[in-house]
């Protein structure tokens, strides 16, 4: 007989190979159990940042609420509040009809804008190309303003959506007057029936959005756009800087 075929061979073998099988068996499960130690620290380690990540926004969303008050309050004392003095001093030292009548009229225009800043009127009658044309107006003393819209005539817009994207622009266009050096401003609104797109462009200087991205106004947007439950790309260069917002609509229901 041949010395493999021998019975304590035979057996020693079988010992060798049940052996590797449980070494390598109990290498298999350790290493799923690593594996899946390692996944969930990485999905502890994501919810971790990402309710740090909340926080902030949340506490950035806050910072622009009294960012906002704040300057709503400067807004009538500087200009309300002021053109109303003058109108009394005015009144009381000498009695002029052209320029009480001029200060009037500015004080009203004043009030009108302040009033449309804290809530645009009968936003169930004006369609959302209409209220962001409305909006982008008075900007038109400083930027070239260029509005497309391409819209399903049938969709009806929920009052809430049309409200938060029209703080969206409103930032937009702030942070382009402000930073950018931009002459021109291009908006661009899409509305199918289930889908609505918003593009805003510039041709300033751009900016470093992983530096700008910790600044309240961006973080501010983002913050909307987590409440819409949409999404948002800003695009950067040294020939301008784009937005685009994109969202399912139909979520908010009709008006």
């Amino acid at each position: 007989m041949e010395k493999w075929l021998d019975p304590k061979t035979i057996a020693v073998w079988i010992l060798v190979v049940l052996a590797v099988i449980a070494i390598l068996a109990v290498s298999f499960v350790k290493l799923v159990q690593l594996n899946f130690k390692r996944m969930v620290e990485n999905k502890l380690k994501e919810s971790r940042l990402q309710l740090e990540y909340q926080k902030n926004l949340l506490e950035s969303g806050i910072a622009v609420q009294e960012q906002e008050r704040t300057r709503i309050a400067a807004d009538l004392h500087d200009s309300l509040i002021g053109k109303l003095t003058i109108l009394r001093l005015k009144n009381q030292l000498e009695y002029n009809f052209e320029q009480i009548d001029l200060l009037l009229g500015e004080t009203i225009a004043e009030a009108r804008r302040i009033s449309h800043d804290l809530s645009p009127p009968m936003l169930d009658a004006v369609e959302l190309n209409e209220l962001l044309e409305d909006i982008t107006m008075p900007w038109k003393k400083y930027l070239r303003v260029h509005f497309y819209t391409n819209i399903d005539t049938a969709t009806t817009i929920n009052q809430n959506l049309k409200i938060q994207i029209a703080r969206i622009v409103q930032e937009l266009i702030t942070n382009i007057h402000k930073h950018s050096g931009a002459s021109d401003v291009y908006i661009q609104l899409k509305i199918t029936n289930t889908n609505l797109t918003l593009i805003v462009r510039d041709n300033g200087k751009g900016f470093d959005y992983k530096e700008a991205k910790k600044g309240i106004g961006l973080q501010n947007i983002e913050l909307r756009m987590m409440y819409l439950k949409g999404a948002h790309k800003i695009k950067s260069s040294t020939s301008g800087t784009s937005t685009i917002i994109t969202l399912n609509h139909l979520q908010f229901g009709n008006q």
